[in-house]
């Protein structure tokens, strides 16, 4: 008998393993005992009908408990491992894995639901949507120029934006205003066009406020009034776009709107006036004021990102 089997039948007769018995001799009855004593520890009892059997077979061996039978071929004889083996069988047969059991039914009205625990849901993506708007408003812009009128007209507009982020497009009319000089009156008339960067923020769920950079290309016509034959040229003034805008969801998708803008061109025309030569020069500052109507294409598009009206 080697010192651990030794060990473990002293341990064996501590905790009053469960009987057990043995034909043949490898393994033996105690050998098992011991081992089983060992693979039960604490949970050890001694509350079994039958006892388990084990039955030495030359080659092989089995074990039969609690009406379980396995047999294990074993043609080296190891009694020691053949006792460790048996002790193994033994001890899931008398104290086999608890399994945790479903919930309960819950009964609702009389009938009975069975819960079902779903595992929680991945945390979505967050993704940037895209909005589209269209916009039509009336504008009055006026110049710099002390001797130039203002001037009132027409405008639309179209935006894209992913976020607080996106890029607007503008084009307008607007009708022809007069320049008076000491020997003659020049008819200027403009054709604002834009495109610029834009950013904009909610504020609470229906108002929203918009800011503007970008570029401004003017086409523009030049006409002295009160001449023999009359004196016409056309222009383009390019310069930088700078706007303000708030914004108030009336709907989910039309949204009124006011802005503030300003263009400025570094370099201003020569007017120049047959037979009269140089007369004056347009203004590098024009400055004015839109009110419209946006149209949202997108759902939420008619106000910043992150405050939309509930559906």
């Amino acid at each position: 008998m080697s010192l651990t089997l030794l060990f473990a039948l002293l341990a064996a007769a501590a905790v009053s393993p469960v009987p057990v018995a043995a034909t043949g001799a490898c393994p033996s009855a105690e050998a098992v005992t011991a081992a089983l004593g060992s693979a039960l520890g604490k949970e050890a009892t001694t509350d079994v009908a039958d006892a388990p059997r084990v039955s030495d077979q030359g080659d092989r061996f089995s074990v039969a408990v609690r009406g379980q039978t396995r047999q294990f071929v074993d043609a080296a004889r190891d009694c020691d491992e053949r006792a460790r083996a048996a002790a193994v069988f033994i001890a899931l047969a008398l104290n086999p894995p608890v399994v945790p059991a479903p919930p309960a039914p819950v009964v609702r009205d009389g009938a009975a639901q069975q819960v079902v625990v779903a595992p929680p849901a991945p945390t979505p993506t967050p993704t940037l949507e895209r909005r589209i708007d269209l916009a039509a408003a009336a504008r009055l812009d006026g110049g710099s120029a002390s001797d130039t009128s203002a001037a009132i007209g027409f405008e639309a507009r179209a935006a894209v934006g992913w976020g607080w982020l996106g890029v607007a497009a503008t084009g307008g009319v607007l009708a022809p205003t007069d320049s008076k000089f000491p020997s003659v009156t020049v008819r200027q008339q403009r054709f604002p066009l834009s495109i610029a960067v834009t950013a904009q923020h909610g504020i609470g769920r229906r108002l929203a406020v918009a800011g503007a950079v970008g570029a401004a290309l003017v086409p523009l016509t030049l006409r002295g009034e009160g001449l023999d034959g009359g004196s016409q040229s056309t222009r383009l003034d390019a310069g930088v776009r700078l706007a303000v805008e708030l914004r108030f969801r009336a709907t989910r998708r039309l949204a009124p709107f006011v802005d503030l803008h300003a263009e400025i061109f570094p370099r201003a025309y020569q007017l120049d006036v047959d037979p009269l030569g140089t007369v004056g020069s347009t203004g590098r500052l024009w400055v004015g004021v839109s009110a419209g109507l946006s149209f949202a294409v997108s759902p939420d598009g008619a106000v910043a990102s992150g405050r939309p009206e509930p559906r």
